[in-house]
Order: C-alpha cells, then sequence, then structure tokens
C-alpha cells in the first residue's frame, strides 16, 4: 500500500454505544477504542499502524475487529440523488488503557 501507516488512521469515533461496550470491556480488564480507518487498509496494515501510532506492542492487543459501513443514499437537490461515502471501522481492543488518547 502507498499511504503511510500514519495516514492509515483517520479518526477517533466516540459515541454512546462505544462507550457503552467500553465500559462492560473495561470491567473485564480490555479496553475498547473504535477508529475510523482508511478502506483499502486490511486487518496487518490497521496493527502495525495502531502498533506504531500508540508505541504498544503486538502482546498488548487482544483483538482487532474490522467492518465496512456502506454510504447511504443521500438526496443532493431535488431531483439528483447521491451517496453518502462508505466507511470503514477498527474495533481496537488492548490490555491496559492507552495513554495518549487519555491525555487528548
Amino acid at each position: 500500500m502507498s499511504t503511510s501507516r500514519l495516514n492509515i488512521i483517520r479518526r477517533r469515533l466516540v459515541s454512546e454505544k462505544s462507550g457503552d461496550s467500553a465500559a462492560e470491556d473495561a470491567a473485564k480488564g480490555r479496553f475498547l477504542y473504535v477508529f475510523e480507518v482508511d478502506i483499502r487498509a486490511n486487518k496487518i496494515e490497521i496493527r502495525k499502524a495502531f502498533q506504531e501510532a500508540f508505541d504498544i506492542t503486538h502482546r498488548d492487543i487482544l483483538g482487532l475487529r474490522t467492518l465496512i459501513r456502506h454510504g447511504k443514499p443521500k438526496r443532493r437537490g431535488r431531483f439528483r440523488k447521491g451517496w453518502r461515502p462508505d466507511r470503514k471501522v477498527a474495533y481496537l481492543s488492548v490490555k491496559g488503557e492507552i495513554k495518549t488518547l487519555q491525555s487528548a
């Protein structure tokens, strides 16, 4: 892939649903983070990007799940119909808290 590893991670997604599931996982000793990532990246590239960006080892990562949210139809004017873009979401489960995310 031609993009660098730091360009794979787009932004962190914080919602009510991700906060609830993160609280359930924190009670079990795991911490769950949800990110929007580049749609062309595979799981291996995403995992390496997280390791590089947040300075965590591969043993700290307990799980990585991905899914593609397909874009919904959107009206653009009276007759013209468009589509919202597709997005790829990554659910990262780690042993401890990521310190760089907590300070931001």
